[in-house]
């Protein structure tokens, strides 16, 4: 685009000079328009040059002079050229006083011209530059698709979105790496990085769309979300000073950032290539045919490379039908789930093997032995409710799921029994919605599990298994006091009586039962399961 400068420069203006709004001469003009009307704002638009006789102002007063400059710079005109001749020898104080106050630039002709030749002039500037930058624009894309093909990371990119606009460049990724190109140096780098940061968190939109965003008193940031799979995973952004932002400004970084978006999808499709072998881990594990934990444990080594045995959690999911894609006869998973779930996982710091059969979706989670259940379960329900989210964002309100997680397993070879436990929480969640884990089935857990005796065992170890074990080490009786306190409804004295024991001991006893079961094992699920438990335990006793 032309400034109000670079006009006056022109062979047709060597008899122009500007006489008012001298700090106005940066301006940019979009088109020019010859009107001689004292009301314009019909017949202008904002960027507009006007060129004028004065015709329309001969013959006014102060009053509706200064209303017809106000028009022209309520809509954003360039500024205004006038012919002197004619309706004016000079141009009265008082429009130059109203000019000045609003930098509009206001310029005189000293000689008649050709308002004709000088709008055939301009615009042709206009539409040759409008031409250059869209041509550059073309050759930005075709430069940004070569170097997304053969990128590693995103710096590239990066950097040619700086060698294209010549402004300094700001990559931000939450879970990655961040960039700022040119680096000055690292402590400027890290300032605008946090700043950027910081602007981000004030402006809800933008994570949403591109915006100008303030860095401090004299810099500010044109931003961009990227986004894939409908998750804002980073942002780009072009520091500015204030000046105006161009329509080719805003299509590059537009540009940048599709490119980013094209190069980290393709990241993620690549590296599901890569775990082709998840889905026969998988597989194998369902069939119970992982019998070896030091084999397990190596099979998955090369998915997640680390030095610390796996424990895991499985979980299943079902979907609703419209979240698949159908050919033909056939159902043919649907990449962009795979990719959501690992991605949200992430988020969450939780690797996951990822399995799409039909309409059910199998989650292993796979972390470190040094995290404890809370820590796991509380990463869980954060990603069950990202899940929900996108999966609405993405699709729509059409669509739905049931999620259940079995517990915490040690060892990985011990998966099956976590699916196991997976399906029968996504049955019973299927009726009873807001129980996503096994665990917290409490009573719920039983309904599938009557007839067998090592699944009962497995609900008494999981609810009185500590008492059992302790009363083995120390013969302390806590399981016989326990029983009988819940049979009396909690009342110590009667406790106490029939066990033959003073209320000093009793209340030491329960102080250890608390300390075994947690503080809330007297609340109604825990206790229901406790009770069921102890006669659970009573019934094997008997049959051995």
């Amino acid at each position: 685009m032309l400034s109000i400068a670079e006009v006056l420069q022109r062979p047709l203006f060597k008899c122009a000079s500007i006489v008012a709004g001298h700090n106005g001469i940066g301006r940019t003009i979009g088109w020019v328009h010859i009107v001689d009307i004292k009301n314009a704002g019909l017949y202008i638009n904002r960027d507009d040059l006007i060129l004028s006789t004065g015709l329309g102002l001969a013959g006014t007063n102060e009053k509706e002079r200064e209303d017809y400059l106000q028009e022209l710079i309520h809509h954003g005109v360039a500024g205004l050229c006038i012919e002197l001749g004619d309706y004016f020898s000079q141009l009265p104080s008082d429009m130059l006083s109203v000019a000045n106050r609003h930098d509009f630039p206001l310029i005189v002709f000293t000689e008649r011209v050709r308002f004709v030749e000088i709008t055939q002039d301009i615009h042709s500037l206009l539409v040759n530059s409008q031409l250059e930058s869209l041509q550059n624009l073309a050759a930005f894309s075709q430069d940004l698709q070569r170097i997304t093909l053969r990128a590693t990371d995103v710096r590239p990119i990066v950097s040619a979105l700086h060698r294209h606009t010549s402004h300094q460049v700001v990559y931000y990724s939450p879970s990655g790496e961040s960039l700022s190109i040119p680096n000055s140096s690292l402590a400027e780098a890290k300032k605008t990085l946090t700043l950027y940061k910081e602007a981000l968190t004030k402006d809800p939109l933008s994570s949403q769309q591109a915006g100008v965003l303030q860095l401090d008193m004299r810099r500010f940031i044109l931003s961009q979300p990227i986004i894939s799979l409908g998750q804002t995973v980073s942002y780009i952004g072009l520091v500015i000073s204030g000046e105006k932002i161009s329509e080719s400004l805003l299509m590059s970084l537009d540009y940048a950032a599709k490119s980013v978006t094209n190069f980290l999808l393709r990241c993620m499709l690549l590296e599901e290539k890569r775990r082709e072998g998840q889905d026969r881990f998988l597989r194998e594990l369902l069939e119970g045919t992982v019998t070896d934990e030091e084999q397990a444990q190596e099979q998955i080594g090369p998915f997640f490379p680390t030095s610390d045995p796996f424990a895991c959690i499985a979980g299943i999911a079902t979907l609703h039908h419209t979240l698949l894609r159908y050919e033909g006869d056939s159902i043919e998973p649907n990449d962009d789930i795979i990719l959501l779930v690992r991605s949200l996982l992430q988020k969450q710091s939780l690797q996951a093997l990822l399995m799409l059969e039909g309409t059910k979706l199998y989650i292993l989670c796979l972390f470190s032995r040094k995290y404890d259940t809370a820590f796991i379960k509380k990463r869980l329900q954060a990603f069950i409710v990202q899940f929900e989210q996108s999966l609405l964002h993405m699709f729509g309100g059409d669509t739905h799921i049931t999620i259940g997680f079995g517990q915490i397993k040690t060892r990985i070879m011990e998966g099956k029994e976590s699916f196991e436990e997976a399906e029968e929480t996504l049955k019973i969640n299927q009726t009873l919605s807001g129980r996503p884990f096994y665990e917290d089935l409490g009573i719920y857990q039983l309904v599938p599990r009557f007839n067998s005796k090592e699944r009962m065992s497995s609900f008494i170890t999981g609810h009185i298994g500590a008492l059992l074990e302790y009363d083995r080490d120390y013969n302390a009786q806590l399981l016989e006091t326990l029983r009988v306190y819940l049979k009396h409804m909690g009342s110590k004295q009667s406790t106490a009586q029939e066990l033959f024991i003073h209320r000093q001991t009793l209340y030491h006893r329960l102080e250890k039962c608390r300390d075994l079961l947690g503080e809330d094992y007297l609340t109604q699920d825990k206790r229901l399961c406790i009770e069921a438990a102890l006669l659970f335990h009573e019934l094997l006793k008997k049959k051995q």
